[in-house]
């Protein structure tokens, strides 16, 4: 549900930003309208209470439009000022007036790229957009405008990727309380110097959850975290083997690759169907690769085992079953035997006291 919210002012802080080129925010729910051409445009509906939608798109830029490319990248040397630009379109047919502002870049909690919502003090403080009215952008039906765009990297910046993205926004009335949408461009920033990529692992942990369907697989949930330890960013690809004692009955999985900023980190899970033998021990394998038109060094791999029990309840349980049931069938036929025994003992015993009395 969408939060009240205080009017803004004229320069507002920067908003989230979860594709790899650009996305919408509604307060604290996310929605993601349909890319345009080359996935680079994200349309963003925004309507109020009796007004009609609104819909626009940010995307890179050269002086005569759109360009083409799905994110500003740029490698700049500490102390230099790089230019270049964005275009914003209004896609309604009504005229509106939007906010623009730079923030810094991070990896949200599921692993998309995000756009910090608070003041930039990172790569978003050195971006600064021009053609704007004290942040705001006001454009007729159907306008696009290019907005000029400067990044001036401080002298004593340090190498490495520094990640940024600028966020256009309007906000509406809706249920009379105040929702904003937000739309944007990724910025890769790269200070030159010595890239000095690095990962780290985290040891991994595993629990067994047995299938309830006896002699059936389980399930093996291994759990791991990986941190970029380095000064670039980089993609991440997991597998994890397990297997039971002296490697029996062996069993894999896998996960999708996922985005690491420098000094972020990820916690991620891989479950692997595993038949259960009391015991199983694996090792989990993080192989960096390459994101995009990134071209920069990748870290060496990096491994971290586990272990569990994994225990065949289902298994036990109806073993244990059966085994009481035999054991009372067994029991059964004892008893019966014991009094059929006695009764012909008896049986027995009358006749020879009988004969006896004859005599």
């Amino acid at each position: 549900m969408p939060r009240p919210a205080r009017p803004r002012p004229a320069r507002p802080r920067p908003a989230g930003l979860l594709v790899a080129a650009a996305l919408v925010i509604a307060s604290a729910t996310l929605t993601v309208g349909p890319p345009a051409a080359a996935s680079s445009v994200v349309a963003a509906p925004s309507s109020a209470a009796t007004g009609p939608v609104t819909e626009w798109g940010v995307v890179p830029a050269d002086a005569s439009g759109p360009d083409g490319r799905v994110s500003l990248r740029h490698a700049i040397d500490p102390g230099a000022t790089v230019r270049d630009a964005i275009a914003v379109t209004n896609h309604s047919a009504d005229a509106a007036v939007f906010v623009v502002a730079a923030g810094d870049g991070i990896a949200g909690a599921d692993g998309a790229y995000d756009v910090r919502t608070d003041d930039p003090v990172a790569g978003g403080s050195w971006v600064s957009v021009a053609g704007l009215d004290d942040g705001s952008l006001a454009l007729a039906a159907g306008e696009t405008r290019v907005l000029p765009v400067a990044i001036g990297v401080p002298a004593d910046a340090t190498p490495g990727d520094h990640p940024a993205g600028i966020v256009v926004a309007l906000s509406s009335e809706e249920s009379g309380v105040t929702v904003t949408h937000r739309v944007g461009v990724r910025m890769h920033l790269q200070v030159t110097g010595e890239i000095a990529p690095s990962l780290r692992i985290d040891a991994a942990a595993a629990t067994f959850e047995p299938s309830w369907q006896p002699f059936s697989a389980g399930t093996l949930r291994v759990e791991y975290r990986v941190t970029n330890t380095g000064n670039v960013r980089f993609g991440a690809s997991a597998d994890a083997r397990a297997s039971g004692i002296l490697g029996a009955l062996p069993a894999a999985g896998s996960d999708e690759v996922f985005e690491l900023l420098p000094g972020g980190s990820a916690t991620r899970r891989i479950d692997i169907p595993l038949t259960p033998l009391f015991f199983a021990a694996g090792e989990v394998l993080v192989t960096p690769v390459s994101l995009g038109d990134d071209r920069a060094p990748l870290p060496e791999a990096a491994s971290s085992s586990f272990s569990s029990a994994a225990v065949p309840w289902s298994a036990l349980i109806l073993a244990v079953g059966t085994g009481a049931v035999l054991a009372a069938v067994i029991l059964l036929v004892v008893r019966a035997r014991g009094r059929t025994q006695r009764r012909i003992a008896a049986a027995a015993e009358a006749a020879v006291a009988a004969d006896r009395a004859r005599r």
